[in-house]
C-alpha cells in the first residue's frame, strides 16, 4: 500500500506541474498577441526634441563636381643651415640690476609709453631697464 500512495502522490504533482507550464504558455500567448501602442504617442517628448535637433548629413559630391585641388608643385630640397658657432656657457648671462618691484613697475610703466609714443630710437629693453633701474 505504501507505494499506492508515493506513486499517487507523484502523478498528482506531475498533474499540478503539468497545468502550471500549461497555464504559462496560455499566459505568453495572450501577452504576445496583444495589440500594441502606436510607438509615437508612447516616447516621451525629449525624446522627439532630441531627434528634431539631428541634422542628416549632405550627400557626398561626385568627384567631377569637387573643388579642384591645386596642382603639385616640385619644392626644391630646404638648403642646408649653417652650422651655428657653440655656445659661450663659461659667463653667466647679463641681468638687470637690483631694484624694488615698485621701481621696476614705474620702469615698465615707462617704457610702454615710450614704445607707444615711438621714442624708443633702436633702444632695446633691457639697455632702457639697466639706465632705468641704475636712477
Amino acid at each position: 500500500m505504501a507505494e499506492r500512495v508515493n506513486s499517487g502522490a507523484l502523478s498528482s504533482s506531475r498533474n499540478a506541474f503539468a497545468a502550471i507550464v500549461a497555464s504559462l504558455c496560455a499566459l505568453a500567448t495572450v501577452v504576445v498577441a496583444a495589440p500594441q501602442a502606436p510607438p509615437s504617442s508612447e516616447r516621451p517628448p525629449h525624446a522627439a526634441a532630441r531627434r528634431a535637433t539631428r541634422a542628416p548629413a549632405p550627400p557626398r559630391r561626385p568627384p567631377e563636381q569637387r573643388a579642384p585641388q591645386p596642382p603639385a608643385v616640385e619644392t626644391p630640397p630646404p638648403a642646408t643651415p649653417q652650422e651655428l658657432p657653440p655656445l659661450d656657457t663659461s659667463t653667466p648671462p647679463p641681468s638687470l640690476p637690483r631694484a624694488s618691484r615698485e621701481r621696476m613697475r614705474q620702469c615698465a610703466t615707462q617704457w610702454m609709453k615710450i614704445r607707444q609714443e615711438g621714442r624708443t630710437a633702436g633702444t632695446s629693453w633691457r639697455e632702457f631697464a639697466t639706465r632705468c633701474l641704475t636712477r
